[in-house]
């Protein structure tokens, strides 16, 4: 066609392909606008690995300027060679490109420019030529380090509550055991006449209170050791724990004390208290082979508002922050063994020099006084334990009871109930070789059947709290219903303060803790006699 409709032709042709055009470069610039602001990390990489394009957001997110990212390799600037958990990373790049399927979304450990450590959740589409061959990625990203961390700390705790109650099972198991060896040594101790035998049954019996202390460690870090709350003073405690250190670590580490709180009374069990700080201290003192300085200082903090540290939830109110530091040769500990310190049994020492049970004590001792801890380590700065206690006023002077004399030992008749026939043996032959008239039972329904018959001839019962079918505070409930005026006492593994205070609360006399010796049941039964809860009058030898 040619003459004037030909031009015009042309003319709305070339109109027509420039609003095209114009449209285009608006809705590329609209798009470029969208994705240079979108409040995601969004990159684009070519299946070699190397970063195309870098969103502002991921520029201000991870630290680069547009300058210094593109062009470079995304391993080793946003993405490490291995994650923190040891994964390698190097791989990836690769297997996304070639199993797209299996990548489109995923998680994975980050770095910043200056090297903080992120996670990432990555939503990632490949991104292909006109012949479909793969050409590189598209990922877009959202920051979860936050919720990563939580979980983290929920799992941790969760770990750790699993590892107490299994330390808690294990150490009512172990007491028992304990406690028939520590029984039956003391009948050999006490029947024979030959010197040796008489040494060789006080070792057993040192040994047996030494597995019994090493229980009691198990116990207080399940939360469920035997315990007692009372105003006391943080200070002394500070020092003489101090005092116990300087006299039996090595010279060449420098103690020091800084104990600046106000108010350093806290409700507490002063000796569960000492045992964590002494625990801590000598802690501290294994890490500094060479010398060093272990500082405990002290200071009143307020709590605005609930806050977690590590899995310790702290309510608002006035605490006692105690701080136990040591320069630790300037080594700190890894994340790995921070993340672990407080499990039982978990221990960087070489065999046979601990067991692994004195930071898994402190961790139960602050979860009994409702406090909190937390270890911070740092390369080159040592390490650092902060406890925090719940404070209260100063402690009022008490008066001093005088004690009331003890009758002289008098014979009773004792019904004893126990599963463990270990148990069960040692108390019935100790028992009677002090004149004592005992009966035995393995199971609750026995104990039933027999008291509902002979009550009237049983002036103690001494229950174990765990039992198959029946606890303890069952069974003194049921025998209760037999007669009101039941005198029983309860013997336990471990004591749970609650389940304690329910069954005293019941009615029960006293509590013991397996494993006891006959001079700490002698005890209990002379006070019992005084304050008349059992008769004076001896029974009838058979």
């Amino acid at each position: 066609m040619t003459g004037p409709a030909a031009s015009v032709g042309q003319t709305d042709s070339r109109r027509d392909s420039s609003e095209v055009y114009e449209a285009l470069r608006k809705s590329e610039e609209r798009y470029r606008e969208l994705v240079e602001h979108a409040n995601s990390i969004i990159l684009r990489w070519d299946k070699s690995g190397y970063i195309t394009f870098f969103n502002e957001y991921a520029q201000n997110f991870f630290g680069y300027s547009e300058e210094e990212i593109i062009g470079k390799h995304v391993i080793g600037t946003i993405v490490p060679e291995s994650e923190s958990t040891g994964r390698d990373l190097r791989p990836l790049m690769d297997h996304i490109c070639n199993h797209p399927e299996e990548h489109r979304y995923n998680v994975n450990e980050n770095i910043t420019k200056d090297g903080t450590r992120v996670w990432i959740a990555w939503t990632n589409k490949i991104l292909t030529s006109d012949d479909g061959e793969a050409i590189g990625v598209l990922s877009i990203g959202s920051d979860i380090t936050k919720q990563r961390l939580l979980e983290e700390e929920l799992r941790q705790a969760q770990k750790m509550q699993a590892i107490g109650e299994l330390a808690g099972g294990i150490a009512h198991d172990f007491n028992n055991m304990v406690h028939g060896i520590a029984g039956f040594a003391e009948v050999i101790h006490q029947m024979t006449i030959d010197a040796k035998i008489a040494q060789y049954a006080s070792q057993i019996l040192t040994t047996a209170h030494h597995a019994a202390e090493l229980t009691k460690q198990l116990l207080t870090f399940a939360r469920k050791g035997s315990y007692q709350l009372h105003d006391c003073n943080t200070h002394d405690i500070v020092r003489d724990v101090c005092a116990m250190l300087e006299r039996t670590i090595d010279r060449r580490i420098v103690i020091r004390q800084q104990l600046g709180a106000d108010r350093p009374h806290v409700k507490g069990d002063s000796a569960q208290l000492k045992s964590a700080l002494l625990n801590l201290g000598i802690n501290a003192k294994d890490a500094m082979p060479a010398g060093g300085s272990l500082e405990f200082k002290t200071r009143n903090i307020t709590v605005e508002e609930p806050i977690a540290i590590s899995d310790f939830q702290l309510e608002p109110g006035q605490y006692l922050q105690i701080n136990v530091s040591d320069s630790g040769m300037g080594m700190g500990m890894t994340e790995d063994i921070r993340q672990r310190i407080f499990e039982p049994f978990f221990t960087t020492k070489a065999s046979g020099r601990g067991a692994g049970l004195g930071l898994a004590a402190v961790y139960g001792t602050t979860h009994m006084h409702k406090g909190a801890i937390q270890c911070r380590s740092e390369c080159g700065k040592g390490s650092c334990f902060e406890l925090y206690l719940p404070i209260i006023k100063d402690c009022r002077k008490h008066l001093e009871i005088k004690a009331k004399p003890v009758p002289p030992e008098r014979s009773i008749r004792i019904m004893v109930v126990d599963d463990e026939a270990i148990v069960r043996s040692y108390s019935k032959t100790l028992f009677e070789m002090h004149g004592h008239r005992v009966e035995t039972f393995a199971t609750a329904a026995e104990a039933i059947e027999y008291y509902r018959l002979s009550y009237a001839d049983i002036d103690l019962v001494l229950l174990d709290m765990i039992m198959p079918h029946m606890d303890g505070q069952q069974l003194f409930t049921e025998l209760k219903r037999i007669n009101p005026d039941i005198k029983a006492m309860l013997a336990t593994g471990y004591s749970v303060e609650s389940k304690v205070k329910e069954i005293v609360a019941d009615g029960i006399l006293d509590c013991l803790r397996k494993p006891f010796t006959y001079d700490q049941l002698q005890k209990k039964i002379a006070h019992m006699l005084s304050e008349g809860h059992l008769p004076l009058e001896p029974v009838e030898q058979w």
